[in-house]
């Protein structure tokens, strides 16, 4: 089984992760580590609770880097997905479409953990998740395009006034008086 980063130079070797519970294989070399599904899924099988998604904060997720090139499954030789995290997590992680094997390069997996989503990382792999981060990437691009329209002063004053609308009983009065054009003032 050969590294999908660094081969045909590395071999993965035999590892665990969560106290020895939860079987992989890691390349010394780049420190990458191959998630069989079945292995994972035995793992959390075991695990009674859903740990709760935690706030990004100092997780050391952003000293992930993020390396590019095609990857190749260390156990189909299928050609790897790349699949985005978001939510405040910066990297991709490679899945097979094929045998659902998982890789995170060195440091995804502490990275994840830091923010409890390593045990619900199949999510990560669903529409919903995918659509979610897509979701937010608008929500994010839009507020970042009204900021530099606005500038930082005139955006902030203008947030304050959506978030008092948005508490207010008379929010359609107020919206409705707002876009009256001709108030004879």
């Amino acid at each position: 089984m050969r590294c999908p980063v660094c081969t045909p130079e590395r071999s993965l070797e035999p590892s665990a992760l969560e106290a020895g519970e939860l079987r992989v294989r890691r390349c010394p070399n780049c420190e990458g580590t191959w998630l069989r599904s079945g292995d994972y899924w035995k793992w959390r099988a075991q695990r009674s609770d859903s740990l709760p998604e935690l706030p990004p904060g100092n997780d050391g997720s952003a000293l992930v880097p993020e390396t590019g090139g095609l990857r190749r499954c260390p156990d189909c030789d299928y050609i790897l997905a790349r699949v985005r995290v978001g939510h405040g997590v910066p990297f991709t992680v490679d899945r097979c479409r094929n045998c659902e094997g998982a890789w995170l390069d060195g440091g995804e997996w502490e990275a994840l953990k830091a923010r409890q989503l390593h045990d619900d990382l199949y999510h990560i792999f669903d529409d919903a998740w995918q659509l979610s981060i897509k979701r937010e990437e608008s929500v994010r691009i839009t507020e970042d395009s009204f900021r530099r329209r606005l500038g930082d002063e005139w955006y902030e004053k203008v947030r304050a006034v959506r978030a008092w609308l948005d508490d207010h009983p008379s929010r359609s009065e107020i919206f409705a008086y707002l876009q009256l054009r001709d108030r004879g003032d």
